[in-house]
């Protein structure tokens, strides 16, 4: 729920824009810090949209995010990034716990074949009420064993024209003895998180965190 003076910079927003710059540079700079953080923390945990999750994603990757829906997500020089972001809710009933996890959605074998052909690389990601908790970059090659499996089950190398699989899931236990996978970010307090992450997960993190990896 918005708080009275969020939904009133909201609504001056969208109805009218030129009207929103002037009235804007009059508030309280220490109110608008408040309003503006509680609205991009309603973005940041918006079930039907990963946009700032990904943008921010990219960023710490150091990549530059593709435009539209068409494509990749982003580059970094020539090499095309896809992100798969996750973001568990404190409170939230019967809530799944981060695993290093994400999923592609309509996946076929024309596109494994080209994810393969272009050496995307997967930046997967777990938040926790919008807090970034940490960044893997995973070579998609390292999916690929899992994924085929998963096409196979659902089309047996038959896939008929116009059907796809809904959702070809991975999770760390796919990665996780690929010496090429990085983790580029773990928030310095990860472990005021361990409830929010698997166990299996958790310790292969200490390993990064240990340079064991």
């Amino acid at each position: 729920m918005l708080s009275d003076q969020a939904a009133e910079v909201i609504q001056k927003f969208f109805l009218d824009q030129e009207d929103f710059a002037r009235w804007i540079a009059c508030q309280n700079p220490h109110k608008l810090a408040a309003v503006l953080g509680e609205i991009l923390m309603l973005y940041a945990n918006d079930k039907n949209s990963s946009t700032l999750r990904e943008w921010v994603v990219l960023y710490i990757a150091g990549c530059h995010q593709q435009e539209g829906k068409i494509g990749y997500n982003g580059y970094k020089g020539d090499v095309p990034f896809e992100v798969k972001p996750r973001n568990v809710r404190s409170g939230e009933k019967g809530r799944k716990r981060l695993s290093g996890d994400g999923n592609f959605t309509d996946f076929t074998y024309e596109r494994l074949e080209k994810y393969l052909q272009d050496a995307v690389h997967v930046l997967v990601a777990g938040f926790v009420d919008g807090n970034l908790i940490y960044v893997l970059d995973v070579p998609f090659e390292c999916l690929q064993e899992h994924l085929r499996q998963q096409l196979d089950e659902k089309f047996a190398n038959q896939r008929p024209k116009g059907v796809f699989l809904r959702s070809a899931n991975f999770s760390f236990r796919d990665y996780e003895n690929d010496r090429r996978v990085r983790c580029i970010f773990l928030t310095p307090n990860w472990r005021n998180y361990l409830d929010y992450l698997t166990g299996p997960f958790q310790r292969y993190l200490e390993g990064f965190e240990q340079g064991q990896r």
